[in-house]
């Protein structure tokens, strides 16, 4: 625990501004604004509880420029944190698992497609684009994958919390494309490269939002057949 406090003194950076702290805040605002909410709920201790998670796994994804931190967060953990405030809401709301599973199972397989063709749940592996042309293509399959089940797996309630879980799933997928972009323009500085897929990814989202609901299971089968391919390819 001593070890992890002396990290965390040492990247403060990371989490007072960049790319947790005031940036993160400022950038959910942003997507509440696009998502057309005109005013949050007032900030109640409940609601902060809500919030920590999201902030913290989005002050720690390995982002450029962001100052290195030396423990890093894995993809099933970074999702347990982004989608915490959505996670507590079913449980104290009983929702249907048979309707909770379909509704993440587009991500899940999303994920399933970047692990494999990362070699690695950690996200510091979805910054490394594959060398094979089979990981290539489960790596941009699963962040489209990704990328479309967003609209439907962020929270829409009107608070920051909600609005943070939306931005840490969105900045995920950014990851493996700014690996991509950063390969197709490794002269580029890298928070160009970050700039770049963050674009990339909020015109995917938004062109996801107004696409049927059968478009993120086409997208998660696909991701989930290039997976399987790579899977079959590495024994």
């Amino acid at each position: 625990m001593s070890d992890l406090l002396g990290a965390f003194g040492q990247a403060w950076l990371r989490l007072l501004l960049y790319p947790g702290g005031l940036s993160a805040i400022l950038a959910a605002l942003v997507i509440v604004r696009l998502l057309g909410i005109r005013q949050l709920e007032p900030l109640t201790a409940p609601k902060l509880l809500d919030l920590l998670p999201p902030l913290s796994a989005i002050a720690l994804l390995p982002l450029a420029p962001a100052a290195s931190f030396p423990y890093g967060l894995d993809l099933p953990t970074a999702v347990t944190l982004l989608l915490w405030p959505e996670l507590r809401r079913a449980a104290a709301e009983r929702c249907d698992p048979h309707q909770l599973a379909a509704h993440y199972l587009p991500a899940f397989l999303g994920a399933i497609a970047l692990a494999s063709a990362a070699g690695t749940f950690d996200l510091s592996g979805l910054l490394r684009w594959p060398s094979t042309p089979l990981r290539q293509a489960a790596f941009l399959l699963g962040a489209g994958a990704w990328i479309a089940a967003i609209p439907r797996l962020a929270p829409s309630q009107p608070h920051l919390a909600a609005a943070c879980s939306a931005l840490g799933l969105m900045l995920v997928g950014v990851l493996p494309l700014s690996a991509a972009i950063s390969t197709i323009a490794a002269a580029a500085p890298a928070w160009l490269g970050v700039a770049a897929a963050t674009a990339i990814a909020v015109a995917g989202i938004a062109a996801s939002h107004r696409l049927p609901v059968q478009w993120g299971y086409v997208w998660a089968s696909m991701a989930l057949i290039a997976a399987s391919g790579v899977l079959l390819d590495s024994r």
